[in-house]
């Protein structure tokens, strides 16, 4: 079981996004980024591949977790700011960048 709580919403329209905080409640381990995903989607009626995990802080012996997440308003914006092993964590398949071949030798 877990619950989410949104503490603050902001707004930034030069990012086309939203940064949301709050707590994450839960009972035995703690979820995953992917699992905090879904269920912030779920509470703030939100797009699931709009929305990016970017922190969750236990701490010991606590069941709460606090929790920083954006919310995009286009996915390509998304892809764009973020980093690839932010968006490997949070679930999204992410295109592995092809090593540059070297040019051939003149003789």
């Amino acid at each position: 079981m877990m619950d989410i709580e949104v503490k603050k919403q902001n707004k930034m329209p030069l990012l086309s996004r939203e940064r949301v905080t709050g707590y994450v409640h839960f009972d035995g381990v703690t979820p995953s980024l992917v699992e905090v995903r879904k269920a912030l989607a779920h509470k703030i009626k939100a797009t699931e591949d709009n929305v990016v995990v970017r922190h969750l802080y236990g701490r010991y012996g606590m069941r709460r977790a606090k929790m920083i997440a954006h919310i995009y308003h286009d996915q390509a914006v998304l892809k764009h700011l973020e980093g690839t092993n932010l968006l490997k964590k949070n679930g999204f398949a992410v295109e592995a960048a092809k090593p540059a071949e070297a040019p051939a030798e003149a003789k």
